[in-house]
């Protein structure tokens, strides 16, 4: 009978330890459960967009001086994306909004009227490269490309003998760098502070001309962006 006692002696420790183990198991890794469940997400951000100068280099066959530069106004952003988390650490995400800067001034000769806007529609497709969310506080970092409708609005936009009113679009390449900060909520929701660089190219702009024979057109330069936004996410 001794040997069977020292035998349960023996298996005591050795459940009470396997209990422990499985606890601690279960208290480490908790995260790795939720976010398995959690890899979905739709973010939408919303703030300020500062454009640098855009160069107008045709403006429906109007003489201009070199290098006619449009100065926009602080503007808005607005995006909503959609994503989802290939691991922990790396998240593919599909985006579009929109970017709205209205015209301040065009520096050249002749400018009877510059009110107008700039306005871009991107759909990007974009990589995310993040701190594991079960940091209450997490920094991220993405790239993304794709393309933009880039719109030209006219309200009395005048230069010389040329007016231009309405709107026409172009769709050109697009690109974006972006980082923030995310501040989880909870499990499911979370805020964060961003900041955006986005770059359109080249636009072309086709019109038909006041006589209806043949037509115009209005060429602006690369649009260059700056954003910083308050985003939104909810995970499922």
């Amino acid at each position: 009978m001794a040997p069977e006692q020292g035998t349960k002696g023996i298996m005591k420790p050795i459940h009470s330890t396997a209990i422990c183990v499985t606890a601690l198991i279960f208290a480490l890794f908790p995260s790795a459960a939720q976010a398995e469940e959690n890899k979905f997400y739709v973010q939408g951000d919303i703030g300020g967009a500062i454009s640098s100068d855009v160069h107008l280099k045709e403006f429906l066959s109007q003489p201009l001086a070199p290098n006619t530069q449009i100065t926009l106004d602080p503007g808005a952003r607005f995006a909503i994306r959609g994503g989802y988390g290939l691991t922990d650490w790396l998240a593919a995400e599909v985006e579009t909004g929109m970017l709205a800067n209205d015209i301040e001034t065009i520096t050249t000769t002749g400018v009877l009227e510059s009110n107008g806007s700039i306005l871009n529609v991107p759909l990007l497709f974009n990589l995310r490269l993040q701190v594991p969310e079960k940091y209450r506080l997490a920094p991220y970092v993405g790239a993304g490309f794709g393309f933009t409708s880039t719109i030209l609005t006219g309200n009395e936009l005048i230069i010389g003998a040329r007016r231009f009113e309405g709107a026409e679009a172009d769709v050109v390449f697009a690109y974006q760098f972006f980082a923030g900060v995310r501040f989880a909520l909870n499990d499911r929701m979370g805020l964060s502070a961003e900041y955006h660089y986005f770059h359109a190219e080249e636009s072309n702009f086709s019109m038909d001309t006041p006589s209806g024979v043949g037509t115009d057109e209005i060429k602006l330069g690369r649009t260059e962006t700056h954003s910083f936004t308050i985003a939104f996410d909810w995970r499922f």
